[in-house]
Order: structure tokens, then C-alpha cells, then sequence
């Protein structure tokens, strides 16, 4: 069965159909960014080998990733019309810490967000306070809990960027004073770029959360099935497996 991967937002076919029995089911992201993402065009990344290993649990069922940007994925849920669920996210970062406004799956694998700084101006979160005058770099569109209250306050200036590497960039230049980078993704970069011994880990991270699948609650009927496997003993295993051959570790 030849998998169909379907990424952009000129999407306008129903995200469900029937044929030879199988039904089509998005999962969307905005994560795009090693090692979640390493290519869209090529599917390649975690994320592409989650989908492929739900596909492997469900013979009724073929899932298929979907990229689409944070904004519009936020304005369709709120409106009410995203019609699929979201992989790799968290109820905080959706408003939903008591998970009543959406349903979600189990966590699929843990992760952190870090402190990245120049190794020749070294950043040490301590406390709020030790965000006071200093400019920080973050993905546009994302939301960093421990900085809120001190950007509110007008003691932490904020620089936007497109994406992570960029982030890191700036944070080389020393044209920031940090970045929030997720741990995954440094140590990608890291690696591939020899930028060990020029960046710099704060020994306080900036949050420790875990990654799962938002649904819909008006597809609880269409996607109960997805929910029963993320949930279950056997896929956790295999996720275990997998989350692993990417340097993740709980």
C-alpha cells in the first residue's frame, strides 16, 4: 500500500475517504525542524516515522502528515474546523492545562526546551530576575512560559526568527543574549554545523514537558481508534524504540 503524504495548506479535499476501505486520516504539525522534520519533501524525520508506525497498527486506517503553520492550526481549532488532530504538542502551549477543552493522547515521548547562549557570553537562568536586561531569541508564534511575566514587565526584549537554526545563528553572532531552542534540535545542529564548543547549555532548562495528539472533540467517534493506540502497551513499546534511535531519551 503506497503511503500518501500530503504537506502544505492548499489542501481542499475532505480529510476523510473511503477507498479500497481505507480511511484517510491528517495528523498536522507546525514543527518544522530536525529531528521531527528533516525533510518534507523527502518524509523523513520523527514525525513521519510516528505516522508510519500508527499506519502499521490500523489496516482501516492510513494517517497522513500534514505541515501547517501555528496560526492557521490555532484559528481552525478555535473556529472549529480542523479537521484531523495535532501531533506533537502539549495542553499548555493550547490553553488546555486541565485537558477539558480538547482531548488528548497519552504522552508519546518527553522533551525540553532549553537556555542556548555564545560560550563567550555564557547565560545561567537563576531566577526571574536574572532575565532582567537581557534579549532573548524565539520562533515566531511560539509562546515561552518562563519569560512571559518578565516581557510584560518590559525587563526581557524579545527577537523573533523564522525558525531554531536561525536562533542559533544569532545566538554565534552574539546578537542576543540567548535563544530557546529544544534539545533535539541543538544537538542537531550541533552535530552537523561542530558548533560544540561555541554554544552554551544554562544548567536550568526552560521547561521539561511532554509531546501527544490533540483531537477535536467533535471527532472523538472518528478518531477513538487513534486514541486507543497511542494508549496502548504495544505502541508505547515501539514508540520507546523509535523516540530512542533519535538520541531522545525520557
Amino acid at each position: 500500500m503506497q503511503q500518501l503524504i500530503i504537506i502544505g495548506i492548499f489542501m481542499l479535499a475532505p480529510w476523510y475517504a473511503w477507498g479500497e476501505q481505507i480511511e484517510r486520516v491528517k495528523l498536522y504539525t507546525y514543527h518544522d525542524k530536525p529531528p521531527y522534520i528533516m525533510e518534507l519533501k523527502d518524509s523523513s524525520g520523527l514525525y513521519f516515522d510516528i505516522v508510519r508506525l500508527l499506519n502499521e497498527f490500523h489496516d482501516d486506517v492510513q494517517y497522513q502528515l500534514v505541515f501547517r503553520s501555528k496560526t492557521r492550526i490555532r484559528e481552525e481549532l478555535e473556529k472549529g474546523q480542523l479537521e484531523g488532530a495535532v501531533l506533537g504538542v502539549n495542553p499548555v502551549w493550547f490553553g488546555d492545562n486541565d485537558q477539558i477543552k480538547y482531548l488528548w493522547s497519552d504522552p508519546l515521548f518527553y522533551d525540553t526546551d532549553e537556555f542556548v547562549s555564545s560560550v563567550k557570553r555564557p547565560f545561567d537562568y537563576l531566577n526571574p530576575t536574572s532575565l532582567h536586561g537581557k534579549r532573548y531569541g524565539g520562533v515566531q508564534g511560539y509562546f515561552y512560559p518562563k519569560l512571559h511575566d518578565a516581557e510584560k514587565l518590559e525587563k526581557l526584549e524579545r527577537i523573533d526568527a523564522s525558525n531554531e537554526k536561525a536562533l542559533l545563528e544569532l545566538v554565534l553572532k552574539q546578537q542576543i543574549d540567548f535563544a530557546v531552542v529544544s534539545r533535539p534540535t541543538f544537538f542537531y545542529y550541533a552535530r552537523k554545523h561542530g558548533w560544540w564548543t561555541s554554544l552554551y547549555l544554562s544548567h536550568q532548562a526552560h521547561q521539561k514537558y511532554y509531546r501527544a495528539i490533540l483531537v477535536p472533540k467533535k471527532h472523538k467517534d472518528k478518531l477513538g481508534n487513534l486514541m486507543k493506540t497511542t494508549n496502548s502497551i504495544g505502541f508505547k513499546k515501539h514508540m520507546k524504540q523509535l523516540v530512542s534511535s533519535y538520541h531522545i531519551s525520557e
